[in-house]
């Protein structure tokens, strides 16, 4: 797998804001959840989402009901593994269902390393009719006509998070011919090349996606995925919960709502396997990350944007029916008021 590059990282994010899809919105009329790295298989041991796709549904319904915007940042369907009519083969429902957005002009598909040959004319003509025409794109900045920090407005950029990063067709072959044929077999994930397996890898590529966000002059919004890490307001889940953990505790709180925090900590933690943050203790407030759809436990996280608000939040499948939860959330006005310290 590649070697990561901090200054790569930067010019492909670079590139991609001045290619970036515009777009100009009142932040009050914003209405859209953000989901990222689903890596949908053919439903075998191979695929990352089998165990995903029911919440998903529940997932995908209420937000089509309430009239968000659906916005996937890419890695949706795993095309380094699996040949496309296959994936869609499997999840044809799945499709239909994130059809009914694009139908009503309401979706966005953005592209990622594992799903960016769908630019292939063959597999365009494939997916078309799932996008209803809607573009295939790299990034989108939507510009906030309501907000504004001094002279300059502030800007919510969606990409994928993989610019930068070169991809080769050896890295393909391997991650075909041998990770997934292994897993496949065994059930075990092998991506030790990549920043969602292997975690100095994404320690680095995180603090690269937050440097290039918190260096830029004019308040900008990064929210990416890739990593397959939450982050809220550039801090990872896992040091928001020791936070208020402590917060807790010196607040002298109910035994039992600490033990379930602490509880809520160690579930995440053995789920991440002890992802430890490089992020910087006091950092900007720039950075968001979806995490996925694609975790062994079968519930996905993502990002909503509405009411002004921004929040974290998870899905999951408990006591035979769909639960959604509000991880982290904040005011995007004092959010972007505080990334040029006002």
């Amino acid at each position: 797998m590649p070697r990561l590059s901090q200054q790569r990282i930067a010019t492909g994010l670079n590139a991609a804001l001045v290619g970036a899809t515009p777009e100009k919105a009142r932040l009050k009329d914003l209405k859209i959840v953000v989901f990222s790295d689903h890596h949908r298989g053919t439903g075998d041991r191979a695929d990352d989402f089998r165990t995903c796709r029911r919440i998903y549904h529940a997932a995908l319904a209420y937000y089509l009901e309430l009239g968000h915007r659906l916005v996937l940042l890419g890695d949706v369907e795993e095309l380094w593994e699996r040949p496309l009519g296959s994936i869609i083969r499997r999840y044809q429902t799945t499709l239909e269902l994130e059809r009914c957005f694009f139908a009503a002009q309401r979706g966005v598909r953005l592209l990622g390393n594992h799903d960016e040959s769908l630019l292939w004319p063959w597999h365009r003509n494939i997916l078309a009719p799932y996008l209803c025409d809607a573009p295939l794109l790299e990034s989108l900045c939507i510009e906030l006509a309501d907000e504004t920090v001094g002279s300059e407005p502030a800007r919510l950029f969606f990409a994928h998070g993989h610019q930068g990063i070169a991809y080769t067709a050896f890295d393909r072959f391997v991650v075909r011919q041998i990770w997934a044929r292994l897993q496949g077999l065994t059930g075990w994930k092998f991506g030790s090349g990549t920043p969602a397996e292997n975690h100095d890898l994404r320690r680095a590529h995180e603090l690269a996606l937050y440097n290039w966000a918190a260096s830029l002059n004019s308040p900008h919004l990064l929210i990416c995925g890739h990593t397959h890490h939450p982050v809220f307001m550039s801090t990872a889940l896992d040091a928001t919960l020791r936070d208020t953990l402590t917060h807790y505790r010196e607040e002298n709180r109910d035994p039992e709502q600490i033990a379930l925090l602490e509880a809520e900590l160690y579930w995440i933690l053995a789920e991440v396997d002890e992802m430890r943050t490089a992020l910087p203790a006091q950092a900007k407030p720039c950075y968001f990350n979806t995490g996925c759809c694609s975790f062994e436990d079968g519930s996905i996280t993502g990002i909503e944007i509405t009411d002004g608000n921004i929040r974290l939040i998870r899905w999951r499948g408990e006591e035979n029916k769909p639960q959604r939860h509000i991880l982290q959330e904040a005011s995007l006005s004092s959010i972007i008021r505080s990334c040029r310290g006002a």
